[in-house]
């Protein structure tokens, strides 16, 4: 793929067909204050790719400005996280350029269709984000317009920062212009509303109120007017995540507030700084084992005092443990050991599970497409795949190597009945992919889900039901013999009374 697209004036468009050479315009697929994009195909190699234009009616110097300024800082930006443009043109008779196109939709449309969206998924997108803003703050450019909108998702779910037209313009310019895009106005910082200078720090406030807003569902200030919404941003504390979203880590909660710090020198210092804290972020299980006095006798043995006399007779524990069933004993030793060894297994088999899943879920994102593959097989083969691994697994019948696409098909026939909501995916992959190979495996892993065994992937639950068998064999076996127990003792009590 080359690195820019040599263009041409838009002048030489032929007659009756929608040209600018080199690129034929296929479809419109957005529109907004800064122009038009289309679908468009590239007639030297047939790659798809999607130009933006600026109306030739177009005349306001400013908006003239920030076009050709977005054309070059994102000449200037090469990152993956960024997306990528091939070239343009700006002329007095026409302005445009070429830049990757990305069919996944933007991060607001995802947010629409969710409602809101987990705080493991906002964790791993805001990495992405950080690395974009960390290389585009690096060379000295700041976006000044953070929002979910600006962010498009390519179908294996990689961020994509765009729209830098007002990457290099004056916070004043933006405010006086804002009426004709004022979900702008949900994410500027204060600093940026007063017209003082911006940094990336700036840039930082708007990412905390993204954050927010991906998380609960609806930005953090909302008025009725614009004005309204800016003095807000000026004067509100800013709400905590966790009254809203209660499984939100503390951690995560409390970077979002410093985030959203009015004063800029109180927010974090860089993007990189973000990424570090958003890695550190698990979820933590607090266990805690309560102590017991040394003297207080154990819980659940009854204490019986009595004034300290001579005893006439004096029984044994022997005696006491032959008056018992023999069985008695040896049931509930066996059933504490059981018990106690199915916890322990079924914990660390957990843990070992989501731990080696982690792995090969990241090594789906990796850039070999051997490791890919390798990854996406041997995550459908384990019996203790999560949804979230099928979700990873089923990103990939879509990547653009042929022996990935292979191998995911096949990780998810592996898989069985555990991923039989894919088999609709899976459908569609064989009627409409152009790849014949593609939809082979996608056929055969259909075939290998529907005839899979109902007994696979069922370990963990048989073992919870023998866990519960052995609780219901002491709860029993305490059932069948407390009256013999309690008979043994008063025999014992009567033993010990004076002739």
């Amino acid at each position: 793929m080359p690195t820019t697209i040599p263009v041409t004036s838009p002048n030489a468009v032929p007659p009756n067909r929608r040209w600018i050479w080199p690129f034929e315009l296929i479809e419109q697929i957005g529109e907004g204050g800064m122009g038009v994009v289309y679908r468009a195909r590239y007639v030297v190699n047939n790659l798809e790719v999607a130009v933006k234009m600026l109306p030739a009616d177009v005349t306001d110097p400013i908006v003239l400005a920030r076009f050709e300024r977005e054309l070059e800082v994102l000449k200037s930006l090469k990152h993956p996280n960024i997306v990528r443009c091939f070239g343009g043109l700006c002329e007095d008779k026409g302005r445009f350029y070429a830049m990757e196109l990305v069919t996944g939709g933007t991060l607001e449309s995802e947010l629409q269709r969710r409602g809101r969206i987990s705080w493991e998924m906002v964790i791993n997108y805001g990495e992405q984000i950080c690395k974009a803003l960390a290389a585009a703050h690096t060379k000295g450019v700041v976006h000044r317009d953070i929002k979910p909108s600006n962010f498009l998702v390519t179908p294996e779910g990689q961020l994509k920062l765009s729209d830098f037209g007002l990457a290099t313009m004056q916070a004043s310019r933006k405010i006086t212009q804002a009426g004709k895009t004022a979900g702008t106005f949900l994410y500027m910082a204060p600093e940026q509303i007063r017209g003082q200078e911006v940094t990336p720090r700036t840039d930082l406030y708007a990412l905390g109120c993204m954050f927010f807003e991906l998380l609960t569902g609806k930005p953090p200030f909302i008025g009725e007017t614009p004005a309204a919404t800016l003095h807000m941003h000026l004067k509100d504390v800013p709400p905590r995540v966790a009254p809203t979203v209660l499984d939100c880590p503390p951690m995560l909660d409390d970077l979002i507030g410093r985030l959203m710090e009015k004063d800029p020198a109180r927010r974090p210092g860089s993007a990189e700084e973000v990424a570090y804290t958003l890695h550190a972020i698990t979820p933590t299980i607090e266990v805690r084992n309560p102590k017991r006095a040394a003297d207080s006798p154990p819980r659940g043995i009854p204490v019986r005092t009595q004034p300290v006399g001579p005893r006439r007779q004096e029984t044994s524990e022997v005696d006491i443990a032959a008056a018992l069933p023999r069985w008695v004993p040896m049931t509930v030793a066996t059933t504490v050991v059981l018990s106690l060894l199915l916890n322990l297994q079924m914990l660390s088999s957990w843990s070992a599970a989501r731990t080696w899943e982690s792995s090969y879920i990241a090594g789906l994102d990796n850039s070999n497409p051997l490791i890919r593959a390798h990854s996406a097989m041997e995550l459908g083969k384990s019996p203790n795949v999560s949804g979230r691994g099928l979700d990873a697994i089923a990103a990939k019948l879509n990547d653009t190597d042929s022996g990935v696409r292979v191998a995911a098909a096949g990780g998810l026939g592996a898989a069985g009945r555990s991923a039989k909501s894919y088999l609709t995916t899976l459908r569609k992959v064989q009627k409409e992919h152009e790849d014949p190979s593609t939809r082979s495996a996608a056929a055969a892993a259909e075939k290998s889900i529907n005839s899979a065994s109902s007994l696979r992937g069922m370990g963990g639950l048989l073992k919870f039901l023998a866990l519960l068998a052995g609780i219901a064999s002491l709860v029993l076996v305490w059932y069948r013999d407390h009256a013999a127990v309690r008979g043994l003792i008063a025999r014992l009590q009567k033993t010990r009374r004076p002739a």
